[in-house]
């Protein structure tokens, strides 16, 4: 049972009441609850804590007081060490064991001046001391260091709140975002080929691999005239989505009446190689001459009766001859990318495919690939590759080549977009 244990102050400015310091209330009452088994104590506590503008509770035990707490929204507890039922020490491990919203600071009472003491209660849950007897300016100095404490945590719980509201944010940002991307990695699928039928009897097989989700490359086949094909391969300078825009949209543009519209190339064009290179730069060149977006091309045009070809490039890597022997053979000629300047001119190179010979064309995300050492998968890597393989049909081929470009990666990520087409004339 605790005893009134308070020293009365000397003059009248600190008094039992009139004598407590005026301090400007909180600019929100804070809830207090007094917990103690003496009532004279408890009628003390609380004229204080109203002088200083409080809210106040009371509480005559400790069983009292956890119920009061469970059912109000009191933040600040002052509590008797020495009670009847529950000690103080036991109040506090309630409370810290209880999974209340919000901190509730403990300020303790005791006349214990013991270390060990003291270290008991702080490891109960006490926050703060005040020994007994004690002086009304001392409670209300400890009561501010409360408020300070509980402001501060307060404060940092609204910080998480905010944080969490813009984490909440960014996820559902981050997965329309990825929704997205899925919807425009569809589009650009649909805009790749589909199966080789259209081209027959030549046979394809392709290799696609964005660096993201979508991809800054893309090609296509398609007849252009009785008995022959044309095929594009084209890299937009970067990767991702700006670059996979833009490649979309000129895949649209470059194949002859997709999706029932007629492409912005002249007829003419899908037969010259040249011609439909400078075509594609005129459109992409800026009028006022800055250069905002290039890429790199080839364009093929193949007679799938007597395997006459015709290659025009632009920046892209030289296509590849792979001669029925094993032995592979480039495509020589090579031009600026397309956007880059006006009134560039290309050059149409001949070449021939036997029966059972085929035509590569590749990005050069391929060449560039790296190793965990730094090494780059080097034309010579693709060129060893492509003769170790050379019997599997074209769709096999491209597999390998997948394959063997994870197995150089190490399983790590690509840094470039991956792609390559492979065209037959069967035996």
């Amino acid at each position: 049972m605790s005893n009134l244990l308070i020293s009365l102050p000397d003059t009248p400015s600190t008094g039992l009441l009139d004598g407590a310091a005026e301090t400007a209330p909180p600019p929100a009452p804070l809830k207090v609850l007094v917990i103690d088994d003496a009532p004279d104590v408890r009628i003390y506590v609380r004229a204080l804590l109203r002088k200083w503008g409080y809210d106040t509770e009371l509480a005559s035990n400790g069983a009292e007081g956890l119920e009061r707490l469970r059912h109000g929204d009191i933040r600040l507890v002052i509590c008797d060490w020495m009670m009847d039922g529950m000690s103080g020490p036991e109040v506090c491990e309630a409370i810290r064991q209880a999974d209340f919203s919000h901190y509730i600071y403990v300020l303790m009472l005791t006349g214990r001046t013991d270390d060990t003491d003291l270290v008991y209660g702080l490891d109960a849950g006490a926050d703060d001391f005040i020994r007994k007897p004690f002086d009304a300016q001392v409670l209300r100095a400890r009561l501010q260091v409360g408020v300070r404490i509980l402001a501060l945590e307060e404060r940092l719980a609204e910080q998480h709140r905010h944080l969490k509201r813009s984490h909440d944010e960014l996820d559902r940002a981050y997965g329309q975002i990825q929704n997205d991307l899925a919807a425009a990695a569809k589009i650009q699928q649909e805009s790749l080929p589909v199966s080789d039928r259209n081209i027959a009897p030549l046979r394809a097989g392709w290799l696609f691999l964005p660096a993201a989700q979508i991809s800054g490359d893309s090609f296509q086949f398609f007849p252009v005239a009785a008995n022959t094909v044309g095929m594009y391969h084209l890299d937009l300078a970067g990767h991702g989505i700006p670059a996979a825009l833009l490649s979309t949209g000129l895949s649209r543009s470059l194949v002859p009446h997709a999706g029932g519209n007629r492409a912005n190339q002249r007829p003419g064009d899908y037969l010259d190689p040249s011609a439909f290179l400078a075509n594609l730069n005129a459109q992409l060149v800026s009028p006022d001459g800055e250069v905002s977006s290039y890429a790199t091309v080839v364009y093929v045009v193949l007679d799938t009766t007597t395997g006459e070809g015709k290659a025009a490039i632009a920046g892209h890597p030289k296509p590849l001859l792979l001669r029925a022997n094993g032995s592979i053979e480039s495509v020589d000629g090579g031009g600026l990318p397309v956007g880059m300047f006006a009134a560039v001119e290309y050059e149409t190179v001949p070449f021939h495919l036997a029966p059972g010979e085929r035509v590569i064309t590749y990005s050069d995300g391929i060449t560039d690939c790296v190793d965990q050492e730094g090494r780059t998968f080097d034309l010579e890597h693709l060129h060893e590759l492509i003769s170790a393989n050379r019997d599997l049909p074209v769709g096999e081929l491209a597999e390998s080549l997948r394959r063997g470009i994870a197995d150089w990666r190490g399983g790590a990520e690509l840094e470039d977009d991956v792609s390559l087409l492979i065209i037959e004339r069967p035996a």
